[in-house]
């Protein structure tokens, strides 16, 4: 299966694709896909930032209401971010995979780590084919979250309930955590502005 293949099969046939992943040895095959897709994502990103760093300079400070005269990144420094963030994202992968081998075995997962890695690289298929598209990245995100479930059900066997369950519950949790710390971030952000600290000698 050549890579465009690949990509064709995990976001229309999924049931599928994860019914055979264990047949594909190791996970060098899974991580080279991985970072073309990174390399790939990194890429349109600039392309678009490039081509409407203006308009997404202002849409940030108009959400933060930091007002005209609030300093953004630099385009070099967001350029600069960006290609940090590549190599960063493709070692995260290991991290978050671990994670998520520990996680799958509380609830009597029986699989090794590398079957873990590639459910969870494949998965994310969708978030870097589209994920730099504004708007579109959102559905794509929850693409992934779904071929996630669905991975975990076609490798693992679990029922489709309990497949589900295993990712809604602590990501409800963790975007009640998040809103949150959001809401603070945000009203910190707009006192600041709103009431800027002078220095007095």
């Amino acid at each position: 299966m050549n890579f465009l293949e690949k990509i064709k099969q995990v976001l229309l046939n999924p049931s599928k694709f994860f019914s055979e992943i264990e047949k594909e040895k190791g996970i060098k095959a899974s991580l080279i896909y991985l970072t073309v897709l990174v390399v790939f994502f990194t890429i349109m990103s600039l392309i678009l930032l490039l081509i409407f760093k203006e308009k997404i300079v202002n849409l940030f400070l108009n959400l933060f209401n930091l007002g005209a005269e609030a300093q953004a990144f630099s385009l070099t420094q967001t350029i600069e971010i960006l290609l940090i963030s590549a190599p960063i994202s493709i070692l995260s992968t290991f991290i978050v995979s671990g994670i998520l081998y520990v996680w799958l075995l509380i609830y009597k997962g029986e699989k090794d780590y590398q079957t873990v890695y590639k459910l969870y690289t494949y998965s994310r298929t969708p978030s870097l084919v589209f994920g730099w598209i504004p708007i579109i990245n959102w559905f794509s995100w929850v693409y992934s979250l779904v071929l996630l479930i669905i991975g975990t059900h076609k490798i693992y066997k679990f029922s489709k309930l309990k497949s589900t369950l295993i990712y809604l519950i602590p990501l409800f949790l963790l975007l009640v955590l998040f809103f949150i710390l959001f809401i603070i971030f945000l009203l910190l952000i707009t006192a600041i502005a709103q009431n800027p600290v002078s220095e007095t000698f």
